[in-house]
C-alpha cells in the first residue's frame, strides 16, 4: 500500500501472514520492518506510513482511536 495516514491514533496487529511495514512519505522497501503474525505496532495519528507484504498474504486487526480516514500522498 503506497504512503498514506489517518487521522487517528491506531493500533496494529498482525493476524497471519508477514507485514512489511516503514514509516515516511516514499515507499522504501529498504526503510521496512519485517512484522510476523503475533507483531503488534502502533500508527500515530498524521503519520505517513506504507505496508507490503512479499510472497505471502497477510491479515492485520486495525483498531483506531477518533474518526477514522486514509489520506494518500501522491508521489513526489
Amino acid at each position: 500500500m503506497q504512503p498514506h495516514s489517518h487521522p487517528d491514533d491506531r493500533v496494529v496487529t498482525v493476524v497471519s501472514g508477514t507485514l512489511y511495514m516503514g514509516y515516511g512519505d516514499r515507499l522504501d522497501e529498504n526503510a521496512t520492518r519485517m512484522l510476523p503474525a503475533g507483531s503488534i505496532w502502533t500508527e500515530p495519528a498524521n503519520q505517513p506510513h506504507f505496508v507490503l507484504t512479499k510472497e505471502q498474504e497477510a491479515v492485520i486487526q486495525v483498531v483506531g482511536h477518533g474518526p477514522p480516514g486514509t489520506t494518500r500522498i501522491e508521489p513526489k
